[in-house]
């Protein structure tokens, strides 16, 4: 018997009777628990929404800033209805019950607000919380701004993410966003801490307007997990005047728009770099690796030198606590010019793994200003931009 007095509060519960393949369950719930609010200040966060149809249920999830939404075949045997659950339990009860067959969901509201859920011998008994108090989400406006090659704007996203700031580490919102500026020339994405700035442009085959979004990194992250699981080679953007929005197969995800102003990243790009050192990608990533070792714990430095008309680019770095580290690096063609500079090597590094192709070109002028950093075969497409540090060996 379940005591009365550790029942939710909640409006009037729903008639359910509806099954659907575990499969079904399972994924959806794996999709938009990656919105689900912690429910400390409002529980009605750490619940899902299930609205359920004759032929479908869309599950919906939202922290208030970020929303998931995901729509799964079902069965239903009552009239439709709308219920909300613990999104946290069910979610752990989708991936701790078997995939095979089917799940039930049951109630009898004139018996009690709990909803049944059973899998095989399996049998759950669930509250129901109010579906009154359950946020409202913005409707998905109707056209689509762009349409994404789904593996293109996976790529983008890893290889832009994660220059920017955690929202826990700076109070500068811009910092924590990827500026998504859209028009004739592709959509690029741009990130910076304001000591690296990541930039990449995506091929548009059409945009129906020119838009500037500023979308909050962590949000596009997650969203590089849900694209994971989805079966679509295509992503759909919608915005509206405060939120962004992305459709693809039966998935409607959503955060709020970053309210701010991003910096000028075209001042950042260094235009007078005419020293370029190209290296084999693995060779160079691997010699930072190793260079990071003996770095100073304060400043990470790592220094590159060359000489002119050498094929060696020495790369050293030192620590009174750690020790001392040199390796030389073979370039590809002889150094146009003489060079020593200083970079934080955790930040070449992450760029770096982000990169493809066997070939890399870095950029140079002199020890104060930027280097620019992009893989040989794609040139243009992906442009990495790292401030210089003073080495304090």
């Amino acid at each position: 018997m379940t005591d009365p007095e550790l029942e939710p509060e909640t409006d009037s519960p729903a008639q359910v009777d509806l099954n659907c393949k575990t499969l079904d369950l399972i994924y959806g719930m794996d999709v938009v628990k990656r919105s689900l609010g912690t429910g400390r200040d409002m529980p009605i966060l750490s619940g899902v929404k299930m609205e359920i149809g004759e032929e479908e249920m869309k599950l919906t999830t939202t922290d208030l800033e970020m929303t998931t939404r995901c729509t799964i075949p079902i069965t239903n045997l009552a009239e439709p209805a709308t219920v909300v659950l613990k999104g946290d339990v069910l979610a752990k009860i989708a991936q701790r019950i078997p995939e095979a067959g089917e799940v039930t969901l049951t109630s009898d509201p004139e018996e009690n607000q709990q909803v049944k859920l059973s899998s095989g011998s399996i049998t759950f008994d669930l509250f129901q919380m109010s579906t009154d108090d359950f946020p409202s989400v913005d409707e998905l406006p109707e056209e689509p701004i762009v349409e994404l090659d789904v593996d293109q704007f996976k790529s983008a996203i890893k290889q832009t993410t994660f220059a920017a700031l955690k929202t826990k580490e700076t109070t500068r919102l811009s910092l924590t966003g990827i500026n998504t500026i859209i028009g004739e020339e592709g959509m690029k994405m741009v990130a910076t801490n304001g000591y690296r700035m990541a930039l990449k442009t995506l091929p548009l085959s059409d945009s129906e307007e020119e838009r500037t979004l500023l979308i909050e990194s962590s949000a596009l992250t997650e969203l590089d997990r849900i694209l994971s699981q989805a079966d679509s080679d295509v992503v759909s953007m919608y915005a509206s005047k405060s939120e962004i929005f992305f459709v693809t197969d039966g998935i409607v995800f959503s955060d709020k728009l970053i309210m701010e102003e991003f910096p000028d990243f075209e001042a950042v790009v260094p235009e007078g770099n005419e020293l370029p050192f190209r290296m084999s990608r693995n060779e160079i990533l691997e010699t930072l690796s190793r260079a990071e070792i003996t770095a100073s714990e304060e400043s990470g430095a790592v220094r590159l030198i060359a000489e002119e008309g050498s094929k060696e680019l020495t790369i050293y770095s030192s620590s009174p606590e750690k020790g001392e580290f040199e390796e030389v690096v073979t370039l590809n063609e002889a150094s146009k010019g003489a060079v020593e500079i200083s970079f934080k090597g955790e930040f070449f590094v992450d760029a770096l793994r982000r990169m493809k192709g066997q070939e890399v070109v870095l950029w140079l002028e002199d020890a104060e200003t930027a280097g620019l950093i992009e893989p040989a075969e794609e040139s243009g497409d992906f442009l990495y931009v790292c401030m210089p540090i003073a080495a304090t060996t």
